[in-house]
């Protein structure tokens, strides 16, 4: 029995002993544990950031989109209303050469017409130089006497792109070839009177951009 005493607060001791120990064992797995909480936190903040880069990305890519599309419709019409004008300022020399002038832009795109010299994809309106393409207004300017063309070109939407203006002969500005002007912005454009000044037409708000293009006969060559 006295062995039993003696040992109780042995015993006592071991228990308060292995209680601070294991205490202390907690507190310190406890900041373990709060601290592994960090990983999932930092994946949300990732996530996050992911989702926001991947929004920035589909917005560039929307507009580059819409960019590239008024850059590629507006292309499409200069190379109409190149394709009108070379096409009428030839049809028109030839017809001078043969001493049958086209006295006015009826007559001319009437003949333009008659010929299947139009323009893939464009039709021709109305007598009155009206001519039509799937993303613009084509309108033609004829003088009989030194002989010149003007195809102006209106988009039909925003996304046309700009209005233009393609201008054959281009009265000396390089020896042979045609001369687009390039509306400098979207809205509140004036067109330019046909034939008008160069210099009249960049105050307007177009700014001129050299194109190579056929080199017109002279009507005089044969005289």
């Amino acid at each position: 029995m006295r062995l039993q005493r003696r040992n109780t607060p042995v015993l006592i001791v071991g228990i308060v002993g292995a209680l601070i120990v294991g205490s202390r064992l907690l507190s310190i797995a406890l900041p373990e544990r709060s601290g592994r909480v960090d990983p999932h936190v930092s994946l949300t903040e990732n996530q996050a950031h992911q989702i926001v880069q991947r929004q920035r990305q589909q917005q560039v890519q929307a507009f580059m989109a819409a960019s590239e599309g008024e850059v590629s419709r507006t292309e499409e019409r200069i190379r109409e209303a190149t394709a009108l004008a070379t096409a009428a300022g030839l049809f028109a020399a030839k017809e001078s050469l043969d001493k049958r002038t086209p006295p006015n832009v009826a007559a001319l795109l009437s003949g333009v017409n008659a010929a299947g010299l139009l323009p893939p994809g464009t039709q021709l309106l109305d007598s009155s130089g009206g001519v039509s393409s799937s993303h613009g207004q084509l309108f033609v300017r004829y003088r009989p006497e030194q002989l010149g063309i003007e195809i102006v070109s209106i988009g039909k939407e925003r996304m046309d792109g700009p209005a233009l203006l393609v201008r054959v002969p281009d009265d000396g500005v390089s020896e042979d070839g045609a001369r687009v002007y390039l509306a400098t912005r979207l809205d509140e454009i004036t067109v330019p009177e046909p034939f008008a000044h160069e210099a009249e037409i960049i105050t307007l708000g177009f700014a001129p951009e050299p194109l190579r293009a056929l080199k017109l006969p002279n009507p005089d060559s044969r005289k």
